[in-house]
């Protein structure tokens, strides 16, 4: 979700014991791809638990951000590049917050949200 205008911020909410988790902290940097309606099936890839799905890109294509080095789902409408400029551990979750570095849009579309997905968010 967007934390600030100026400078630009996003918060990104990570699960503490996952591999995404130690990969953020260990870089510094992340990437968030925002998928278009009717890409369900690329999301389910990322919602299952990765001890269930060993490589999460492993059936997505993607390529590597130019600011992070960071993975981006190529099929997605767009994306943010962030470095890490602040956390909030608390619960099973840390927030990382993310100054956006670098930005694309592949296309114009309607965003996949949860409420969509007919899921709910379970960490």
């Amino acid at each position: 979700m967007q934390g600030s205008f100026e400078p630009p911020l996003v918060i990104n909410c990570v699960r503490s014991d996952s591999g995404s988790h130690t990969l953020i902290q260990e870089s510094g940097v992340f990437a968030l791809s925002f998928l278009e309606a009717g890409q369900k099936e690329i999301a389910a890839q990322f919602f299952k638990p990765q001890r269930l799905v060993a490589d999460k890109f492993e059936n997505v294509e993607s390529y590597l951000g130019e600011e992070t080095g960071c993975p981006i789902v190529k099929d997605a409408l767009g994306y943010v590049e962030c470095k890490v400029v602040g956390t909030v551990a608390h619960g099973d979750h840390t927030v990382f917050v993310g100054e956006v570095i670098g930005a694309g849009l592949h296309r114009e579309g309607e965003i996949l949200d949860l409420a969509s997905t007919g899921w709910n968010y379970g960490g």
